[in-house]
């Protein structure tokens, strides 16, 4: 906002705060529900990754990662962002809500698996668990941006 004039302090903290507003709108509101669903069914396909022989693991999360990337990618374009899939509104505190439960799983899945303290079966309980923190908090904090 340009003025001829001076502004006062007030005014300006109250355009400042508008500004953080509409950009936790934009950071949260837009997104499809299928962006939040395919992007924690990535991060699931990811986390069960592990159980495959060999180098497969790797080959499947570089598959993975790329198809993450064009579906936010894709998100964007329909969103009319176009602040790029690396960027975006999103402050340190929203990715930190958004990702780190799920990194935390998939951590503490790899821990145990590389520990062999845990089943067979808890790289599919952590994939689950996974697709449940990522998409919850996705779809929860879009739908409550959308209501601001």
């Amino acid at each position: 906002m340009e003025t001829n004039g001076s502004i006062s302090v007030p005014d300006a903290s109250a355009a400042l705060a508008e500004v953080r507003r509409s950009r936790a709108r934009v950071a949260w509101s837009g997104y499809p529900a299928w962006y939040w669903l395919a992007t924690g069914a990535g991060l699931s396909v990811g986390t069960v990754a592990i159980l495959l022989p060999d180098w497969w693991g790797l080959v499947v999360a570089a598959v993975v990662t790329a198809g993450l990337i064009k579906v936010a990618h894709i998100a964007g374009r329909i969103r009319g962002v176009c602040e790029g899939w690396t960027g975006g509104a999103m402050t340190a505190r929203d990715k930190l809500a958004l990702y780190g439960p799920s990194v935390a799983v998939i951590l503490a899945d790899a821990v145990a698996q590389r520990e062999d303290w845990w089943s067979p079966w808890s790289p599919i309980v952590a994939a689950v668990l996974v697709f449940g923190l990522f998409t919850g908090v996705g779809l929860t904090l879009g739908a409550r941006a959308g209501r601001r």
